[in-house]
């Protein structure tokens, strides 16, 4: 009796079964990795963050066992000292100057600007007779004025003048600032870094005493603005409490 024929399957077809398992395996491994990857990317951040929540929580337990203590010691100093709520000054009034009528008697170049001047203030003059107050300031702050500038010098007194008209004589040049409220200019400082601004170096706010305190300042003009009746103009006073910025409010 003959046996029957054994058939065995091809190597081939071994082989690729065997590639295929392999290539499974790996793929599977590298899913694994690529998947344990991302969770540790995910768990760092979560595990810092509660880190710093657990730093940056209060110790509960210690500050309710001292919130007693505190509230016993402070309640005392709280009753004792009252707390006063800042007051709020007013605003007062400023020192102003204005043209002086016979300024057109003065050379072209020439400016002239006291008490006396035109228009006349009329808000808190020193006596009728007077209209400036040097002492406590005859123009409300709430006013919008310009503001006189002086660039001290040494020039000459004009030839052709009247002596009487040049005795508040400063030697230097007169302008004005674009007009401005008077309570914005907190300080004399503040002033004449607007003078400086608008002006150019050198320039500053001009002070009664570049008058000679003869109660008006004279100088020169410049080429480029214009010193006119009709509008006063805010002056600084030193050792009296007639500017916008030590004034007694109102």
């Amino acid at each position: 009796m003959q046996n029957p024929l054994r058939t065995e399957p091809p190597m081939r077809g071994n082989r690729a079964g065997r590639r295929a398992r392999q290539r499974g395996e790996l793929l599977m491994v590298r899913t694994v990795a690529v998947v344990a990857v991302l969770l540790l990317l995910l768990g760092i951040p979560l595990w810092m963050k509660h880190e710093r929540d657990k730093r940056a929580a209060p110790p509960t337990a210690k500050v309710s066992a001292v919130a007693p203590a505190a509230r016993a010691t402070v309640a005392p100093a709280s009753a004792a000292a009252p707390v006063t709520p800042p007051t709020a000054s007013g605003i007062g009034h400023g020192l102003t100057f204005a043209v002086v009528a016979d300024d057109a008697k003065q050379p072209a170049e020439v400016a002239r600007l006291g008490c006396a001047g035109e228009p006349r203030a009329t808000d808190r003059p020193l006596k009728n007779d007077h209209p400036c107050n040097h002492q406590q300031g005859d123009t409300s702050c709430r006013v919008v004025l310009p503001v006189l500038c002086i660039q001290p010098g040494t020039a000459a007194k004009p030839a052709g003048s009247a002596e009487a008209s040049l005795a508040g004589w400063s030697g230097g040049m007169l302008a004005p600032t674009q007009p401005v409220m008077g309570a914005i200019l907190t300080s004399a400082a503040l002033a004449s870094a607007r003078c400086e601004m608008e002006l150019g170096s050198g320039w500053r706010m001009a002070d009664m005493k570049d008058g000679l305190d003869s109660g008006s300042i004279v100088g020169l003009r410049t080429t480029n603005t214009t010193l006119g009746q009709g509008t006063r103009y805010w002056v600084q006073i030193q050792g009296q409490p007639a500017n916008c910025w030590n004034s007694t409010g109102s």
